[in-house]
Order: structure tokens, then sequence, then C-alpha cells
């Protein structure tokens, strides 16, 4: 069944050009599907109009079945974790409030909340005795972003999306959070739609990778598939991968 459906969705910036240029995309339940291209190419565009942080100037979003201008926007969002690049949290909230945000705004009481809060924290690698009562800035640019994801996944959201995630950290710690992912994917089996520039994590992360350009999907196939592809645009990404490549890795 799909979670999400972009039909024929085009994108002008107000006054300006045109982002994105009439593009269609199914994405299965529990399909983790990563957005690859050049900065410019619309792939934050494209995240954004699931949870109506934009609107389509053409063509239907549809969440979950409904479409997505159907929904009340707070609503919407709520209901869909977001993760972005150097996690967005409130510095003036421990760890325990910026993952409890959402669940109180839905009216948790006190003991789910903090039942919730030690899962996650344990789910992300971040025993809850040490980094609960922390505060953002007390924290490593890793640790801030396993929070984050904690955060997006505190309402237990069917849907995730994440906006260059991991792009900000080292390679170490890159690649362990890219790890950490994988194991809670495995576990959660959450619908991702995973933005970044970098083509070797968009083909070990996802089911399948959509490579844009000028607001187009040029390409879109499973990891395999598109290590095999002819496609001279699609080459050019994938010569940045300059280390042999496995799913697994």
């Amino acid at each position: 069944m799909a979670a999400i459906e972009f039909l024929d969705v085009s994108y002008t910036v107000p006054g300006g050009a045109q982002i994105l240029d009439h593009v269609s995309l199914v994405i299965g339940e529990g399909e983790v599907v990563a957005l690859v291209g050049r900065s410019g190419a619309g792939k934050t565009t494209l995240l954004r109009l699931v949870n109506r942080l934009l609107e389509p100037d053409a063509g239907r979003v549809v969440v979950g079945g409904r479409d997505a201008r159907e929904w009340e926007p707070i609503r919407l969002r709520r209901s869909i974790g977001y993760v972005i690049q150097d996690a967005g949290l409130f510095p003036h909230f421990t760890v325990a409030d910026n993952i409890a945000v959402v669940p109180r705004l839905e009216g948790w009481d006190d003991a789910r909340i903090r039942s919730r809060v030690d899962e996650l924290l344990q789910l992300t690698g971040l025993p809850p005795a040490v980094y609960a009562d922390r505060w953002p800035g007390e924290l490593s640019g890793g640790e801030r972003q396993r929070v984050g994801v904690a955060r997006a996944l505190a309402a237990d959201p069917a849907i995730l999306l994440m906006d260059e995630p991991f792009g900000a950290l080292d390679p170490v710690t890159r690649a362990e959070l890219q790890s950490e992912f994988r194991g809670v994917q495995r576990r959660l089996r959450k619908t991702v739609i995973l933005v970044t520039h970098d083509m070797r994590e968009a083909l070990s992360l996802a089911d399948r990778v959509a490579v844009m350009e000028s607001g187009e999907i040029i390409a879109c196939d499973a990891p395999p598939a598109m290590l095999a592809s002819g496609d001279a645009r699609v080459r050019k990404l994938l010569e940045a991968v300059t280390v042999p490549f496995s799913q697994d890795s």
C-alpha cells in the first residue's frame, strides 16, 4: 500500500524559478527512499510538500491515502517525524524534554512520556540515566543527531522525513549513525524519505534511490540497479563512491 504519493507535482518559488517539474513518485509503507542530486535539484522542496511546509502549484501530494491539502496542517505535521541537519534541538530544554515535545502536545500522561523517552534513548544508543537530563549544549554533534531522531520518533509516526540528517558530521560519526539508522529501521519499519547529497549514503540506507536533476526525477530504482545504470547523469553521481560498495557496509 502507498504511504506517500507525488502525482504530477510542480512547484515554483513565488516570483521566482520553477523548482519541481511534474514529479511523480509512489512510496510504499515501510519503504526507505533516498532523494539524491546536486544542490538546487529540488530534493528538499519535494520533502517539504509532504508535511505541507510548502504547497504544490500543480498536481497532488497524497499522505496516508488523503490529499495533503485535506489534512489540518498541524495535525499532519504532528503525525510525521522530521529530522534535519544539526538536529534543531531546543537549547533551553533537556534531552528528555526535547524528545517529549510532541507527546506532550498530544496530551500523553507523564508516566507514558517518561517510558517513551527512556525507550527511544535506549534505541538510539543513549543510556537514559546518562543523557535524559543533559542539555543540548553538553552533547556532541552525533549525540544531538541521535536525540533528533529520537524526538522525531517520539509519537510513533508512520512517516519519517530526514533532510541531510548526517551531513554535518565527521566521517566516523556519520558511519556510526548510519549503522544506528539501519538497526532502528529494521526494528520499526517506518516509511522514510531521506534527502542526501551522498550517493554512498543513499545506496547504503535506501530501498530505492531517486536521482533528481533540475526539478525532475531522472532515475529511480533499487541500489543494485542504480549501480548498474548506464545513464551518464547517474554515473556522474556514482563516481563519488570511490571505495567498493555493498548494502551491508
